[in-house]
């Protein structure tokens, strides 16, 4: 049974048009187990739990955020964006659904919230300067890339799409294209092929909205929360705090991230006891070596694919050059996503799931064990699979 425990949707960006396609496309992948896992927002459980149902797929009700220490940050130490020192993507895994919150983690979410727009609006104002300075005579509105690519929420990559869509919409030839991506980008020798949209939403960031580039705003450190804090709100939301691990031998591995023992001693002390692989981005070998690792230390583990850029890449999880998992990996993400599934079960029932109300882990491997079977049972029975 296949396991996808990580996917991001339109409410916050992805290669799907819709969760209906999403799902749709999953289930056509054999794939059992499906994660949502949005920016900020739980804007998207109630349509994902109606859609999972109707394809006979088991839903996870997961959140993504982005946390800030300023610490790390002065001491220049990375967690898993390689890019950014003190900045540390992070989960909240099987929440309970429907998710019910306080005040004041609500008002949380909506500063978040908030705080990401107010970001885009700058980003959009610089946008449309460069296509003024540049020749170009069409502009691009947050409320129109809110209503027709959106849900809700507009980030980076939907300003990429409606720049894109607008250019090949306005301009039928490849020639015509061509000549107003050179003009964007300022750069009368660029070639590439204009028809490629996944290709061109990504050169659009990189020419006009990366770091150093005429139309990148940087975020400040308040827009973000701490790691304490957001890990509270997704015990509040009955969830398992989760730490994805980027581990990227190939690009080089971050101050954190470069000994698998001590990241897993330092999550461990955290009060952290799960952690998720975007695979595609590890050699094989590499990814099973920290599997292994989390694995004999008893964490929660699971893999996902994003889908969070326009790529349409495989559902099914593999590793780096669409290496398949073997049987080992595949056990292992079955067993995650069991004990996700059963921790929203045994929540579902008011009973003690993977972690307590405190956060602290409950099972001992015995324990564990036969709360395993009780995901398993779940999701044999929502994907009308007999035992």
């Amino acid at each position: 049974m296949y396991t996808n425990t990580h996917i991001h949707t339109p409410y916050s960006f992805s290669a799907f048009d819709s969760i209906d396609e999403a799902v749709r496309c999953a289930r056509d992948e054999k794939i059992d187990v499906l994660g949502i896992s949005d920016f900020n927002t739980l804007d998207g459980f109630q349509e994902f739990s109606l859609i999972c149902e109707k394809y006979l797929v088991y839903p996870l009700y997961n959140i993504e955020f982005i946390a800030f220490s300023p610490d790390d940050k002065k001491e220049n130490q990375r967690w898993n964006d390689p890019k950014n020192p003190g900045i540390i993507y992070f989960c909240g895994k099987a929440l309970n659904y429907p998710t019910i919150l306080s005040a004041d983690s609500r008002n949380l979410l909506g500063s978040l919230w908030k705080g990401t727009q107010d970001h885009i609006w700058k980003v959009i104002h610089l946008v449309n300067e460069v296509l003024a300075k540049r020749g170009l005579d069409f502009t691009i509105d947050y409320n129109q890339i809110r209503t027709g690519y959106a849900k809700n929420t507009v980030r980076e990559r939907h300003v990429a799409k409606a720049l894109y869509i607008s250019i090949v919409r306005k301009w039928i030839t490849p020639e015509e294209r061509l000549v107003r991506f050179r003009r964007m980008f300022d750069a009368q020798a660029y070639y590439a092929d204009c028809s490629n949209s996944a290709l061109m939403q990504n050169e659009i960031r990189n020419q006009l909205l990366k770091a150093g580039k005429p139309a990148f705003v940087e975020e400040k450190p308040e827009a973000f929360l701490s790691l304490p804090v957001l890990k509270g709100l997704i015990i509040e939301a009955g969830g398992i705090p989760c730490y994805p691990v980027l581990a990227d031998e190939k690009s080089g591995l971050t101050e954190y991230e470069r000994d698998v023992v001590k990241l897993a001693d330092r999550l461990q002390d955290l009060g952290i006891h799960a952690v998720e692989f975007i695979p595609l981005r590890n050699g094989f070998d590499h990814l099973k070596n920290y599997v292994r690792h989390f694995r004999d230390r008893g964490f929660c583990i699971t893999f996902g694919t994003e889908h969070n850029t326009p790529d349409r890449i495989p559902m099914v999880p593999s590793a780096r050059g669409g290496h398949p998992f073997d049987e080992e990996l595949l056990q292992v993400a079955y067993e995650g996503a069991c004990i996700l599934a059963a921790h929203q079960e045994q929540r579902r029932q008011n009973h003690t799931g993977f972690i307590d109300e405190t956060g602290a882990r409950v099972h001992t491997p015995n324990q564990l064990r036969d709360f395993i079977r009780i995901g398993d049972d779940a999701i044999k029975r929502v994907a009308g699979v007999k035992n």
